[in-house]
C-alpha cells in the first residue's frame, strides 16, 4: 500500500470522478483519500501535459507512467503532496486567516511565513487561475525554498480570487487593489517590515508585473514565473479581460518603463504557450533585467525547478541592513 503521507485536497464534485481514476492509478485506496474537492478540468489538463498524456493514451494506461511518474503526476495537479515533501518547515512560523476586504466584497484567505531568523523583506505571492492563497505553500513551497537559502524574507499571499486576473473588473471586484491597498498594509502592520518584492505564478505572474508597473518603486524586485501574457486583446483566454478596452488599459507590455527601478525576473519554460510572449516582454525591458528560459511546461514541476533561482534573485537586490 501507497504511503499514507499522501495526503488529497480539496477537488469539485464535477472533477471527482477524474480525482478518484487519477487516485487509482497512482495506486491510492480508501483510507489514504482524507478529502477532495478542488480539482478542475483546466488544472488537470495541465497537470496531465503532454508526456503523460501520450504515456496513457498510448494503452498503457497509468501503469504506462512507472510508480515514480503516477505519484509526480498526482502531485502536479494538486491533488496530493509527495511522500517525501516536508508540509512544514522547522522553525518557520506560518500564519492563515481572513482579512475583509472591501475590494473584494468578500472575507479573503491569507498565509504569512515567517522564518527563524530577522526578516528584511517581504515576498508578496499572487497565484494562477483557480489558485488561491495556499498556492505558494502548498504548491511550490516557497517557504522551505526561503529556509534551504536562509534568506531573509517573509513569504505572504492572498487569495485573489480564482479569475480576477489581479486587475479591476465589470463586476465590481479588483484584486489589484485589495492587494495594494488592504493586504500589504495588513502584512507590514503585522510585521513592522516594508521592503516589498512580488512574485506570481501564470495569472498571478501577469498580476506581479502589473502591480510592479502601477506603483513604480513599490517594489525591490518584481519576478514572473510563466507569466500569462498576450499581445493583443484577440488572443487572451476567456474571461481574461472584460473587453478590449480593458485589455488595452492593463497591458503592461507598454508600461514595462514603470519597472525600471525594480530588480525585475521573468521565468518561462520552452514548452509553455505563453514562451513566445514572455519572450517579448523580456526583450522590451530597460537594460540590466533577467529573462530566464530553459527547459519546462507550464507546471508546478517548472515552478518548483526555478523558485529556488527566484528567491536568490529577490534577496540579492535587497538593500544592505
Amino acid at each position: 500500500m501507497p504511503d499514507a503521507r499522501l495526503t488529497y485536497k480539496r477537488c469539485d464534485s464535477k472533477y471527482l470522478d477524474s480525482a478518484i481514476v487519477l487516485a487509482a492509478g497512482a495506486g491510492i485506496h480508501g483510507s489514504n483519500v482524507t478529502h477532495v474537492a478542488r480539482l478542475t478540468r483546466r488544472r488537470l489538463l495541465i497537470g496531465l501535459g503532454a508526456t503523460a498524456g501520450a504515456a496513457i493514451a498510448a494503452g498503457g494506461g497509468f501503469a504506462a507512467l512507472g510508480d515514480s511518474g503516477r505519484q509526480h503526476l498526482v502531485h502536479d495537479v494538486g491533488l496530493a503532496s509527495l511522500a517525501g515533501d516536508a508540509p512544514s518547515t522547522p522553525g518557520v512560523t506560518i500564519a492563515s486567516g481572513d482579512l475583509a476586504s472591501v475590494y473584494m466584497g468578500r472575507n479573503v484567505g491569507w498565509s504569512i511565513s515567517t522564518p527563524p531568523r530577522e526578516a528584511h523583506a517581504i515576498v508578496y505571492c499572487l497565484h494562477g487561475k483557480d489558485g488561491d492563497h495556499r498556492f505558494a505553500f502548498d504548491t511550490v513551497e516557497l517557504p522551505a525554498v526561503v529556509e534551504s537559502l536562509q534568506a531573509p524574507l517573509i513569504v505572504a499571499a492572498v487569495d485573489g480570487g480564482s479569475d480576477s486576473y489581479w486587475h479591476p473588473r465589470a463586476d465590481g471586484t479588483d484584486a489589484l487593489a485589495m492587494l495594494l491597498e488592504e493586504f500589504i498594509p495588513f502584512v507590514e502592520r503585522r510585521t513592522n517590515i516594508t521592503r516589498r518584492a512580488v512574485l506570481g505564478w501564470s495569472m498571478g505572474g501577469y498580476g506581479s508585473l502589473l502591480a510592479a508597473e502601477q506603483l513604480p518603486h513599490r517594489f525591490v524586485a518584481v519576478v514572473a514565473a510563466s507569466p500569462a501574457l498576450w499581445t493583443s486583446p484577440g488572443l487572451t483566454a476567456p474571461g481574461a479581460f472584460d473587453s478590449p478596452d480593458d485589455f488595452h488599459r492593463f497591458d503592461v507590455f507598454t508600461a514595462e518603463d514603470g519597472l525600471a527601478g525594480a530588480t525585475v525576473r521573468v521565468d518561462c519554460g520552452t514548452s509553455d504557450p505563453f514562451y513566445h510572449a514572455a519572450r517579448l516582454f523580456v526583450a522590451g525591458l530597460p537594460p540590466g533585467h533577467q529573462g530566464s528560459f530553459g527547459p519546462g511546461s507550464h507546471n508546478a514541476t517548472y515552478w518548483r525547478s526555478v523558485a529556488p533561482d527566484q528567491i536568490a534573485t529577490i534577496a540579492h537586490a535587497l538593500p544592505a541592513p
